[in-house]
């Protein structure tokens, strides 16, 4: 745990809103990011999945037309009775890991 702790603290997280499909062994749904960062993504407005659920997740970064399809982890639901989850990267690929640490960088100049 402390080890995540450490990589959000490490990483840019940057106000973004993009449109994310997450998608669990139920189906999917749409959602609005509030933030990302080379670690994950929160929505704030998201019916949250429970604490330790995979999830898949289709998004594609304003101003690249390569898709992001990648797994997540639930990490953070901060009140189990409204909206909101954090969820963590899992088995990021380098190279997509390169591709979200240039665009919050660049975000982040703006």
């Amino acid at each position: 745990m402390a080890d995540q702790s450490m990589e959000r603290r490490r990483s840019v997280r940057i106000n973004v809103s993009i449109a994310v499909e997450v998608r669990d062994g139920r189906g999917f749904s749409l959602h609005s990011s509030r933030d990302i960062s080379e670690g994950g993504l929160y929505f704030d407005r998201a019916i949250p999945h429970p604490v330790g659920e995979h999830v898949q997740l289709v998004f594609t970064l304003p101003g690249d037309d390569r898709p992001f399809n990648l797994e997540g982890e639930v990490v953070n639901v901060p009140d189990t009775h409204s909206f909101g989850m954090g969820i963590r990267f899992v088995s990021l690929r380098p190279n997509d890991r390169e591709r979200i640490r240039k665009f919050t960088e660049e975000q982040e100049t703006k």
